[in-house]
């Protein structure tokens, strides 16, 4: 009998410090009740999911804020995976949000980011028709951009090179060789000319010393020649006011002659008819040229 007592308090201590350890960890993990948690869906449709397995982390700004704790590989569309993530409900998941996959690269074990793309959103709630939970959509990943990016710079590359090949073909090797033989003759050419070059340029400074030095003695000259033609041109100036003042008098004096000479004229005009007829001068006119009212004198 004791020895049954003493076995059945043994168990019963084993009991108490399993239930005890397991009530620990449960408070370790936020307490007894149930974690307040939010669950959403993401189909993976262009992104590798290489290194992503279930209980994997999901993160929010590099925080780990849940896990990966279901997925399921779609048979009816190519690379289509639907994921299940678990998020603590501290972390506000907005609509608009985006999924991406993150991977380690030495390490090979990926996670999940989820970014909120705008700001003061309202949470993501809404569960489309046929889902059991919040969709988020699938987003890009970084290391995904990096690698398009790397491929374009890599095609340019390529591209590059296939053109320095072309441009080194043996052909054009061969028209670059013949211009650098001309090249090289030419400035052969140039070397042996030099001399006659430096001759020529040589004199052309003794001729332009020279030019300078009979301008300066000319210069004094050349002034006083520009001051007398200066000088001229102001004598022709007033000249020609002058004759321009003369010929306006002239042609005052020719007008007032020629009124003159036709007043004169109209006089000799009226005596030469008074001299036709003296007698109608001396005694008027016949009675015959009388007109009305008129009587003889």
């Amino acid at each position: 009998m004791e020895s049954e007592a003493r076995y059945a308090w043994v168990g019963a201590v084993i009991i108490g410090l399993i239930v005890l350890v397991a009530t620990g960890l449960l408070w370790l993990q936020g307490g007894l009740a149930a974690h307040d948690v939010k669950r959403f869906t993401v189909y993976f449709r262009t992104q590798s999911l290489d290194g992503l397995q279930l209980n994997s982390d999901v993160k929010m700004y590099g925080i780990k804020v849940g896990k990966v704790i279901d997925y399921r590989i779609l048979p009816t569309e190519a690379k289509n995976v639907r994921v299940v993530i678990e998020v603590d409900a501290k972390a506000p998941v907005m609509e608009g949000a985006v999924a991406m996959v993150n991977r380690n690269l030495l390490t090979g074990l990926a996670s999940i980011e989820v970014n909120n793309q705008a700001e003061k959103a309202p949470l993501l709630e809404k569960v489309p028709e046929g889902e059991d939970y919040p969709i988020l959509a699938e987003g890009q990943a970084k290391l995904t951009r990096f690698a398009e990016r790397m491929e374009g710079v890599a095609e340019r590359a390529d591209e590059t090179l296939s053109r320095m090949n072309r441009a080194l073909s043996e052909r054009n090797l061969q028209s670059v060789e013949r211009t650098l033989a001309n090249l090289s003759e030419a400035s052969g050419s140039v070397a042996r000319g030099l001399p006659e070059l430096k001759g020529a340029l040589i004199a052309a400074r003794n001729t332009a010393e020279q030019t300078h030095r009979q301008i300066e003695r000319l210069g004094p000259k050349l002034e006083a020649t520009l001051d007398e033609t200066r000088q001229l041109a102001q004598e022709m100036r007033g000249g020609m006011s002058q004759l321009r003042l003369t010929t306006d008098l002239g042609l005052q004096e020719l007008q007032a002659t020629g009124r003159a000479l036709r007043s004169a004229s109209q006089t000799v005009g009226d005596a030469a008819r008074t001299l036709r007829e003296p007698a109608g001068a001396l005694f008027g006119p016949a009675p015959e040229n009388l007109g009305p009212g008129e009587e003889s004198p």
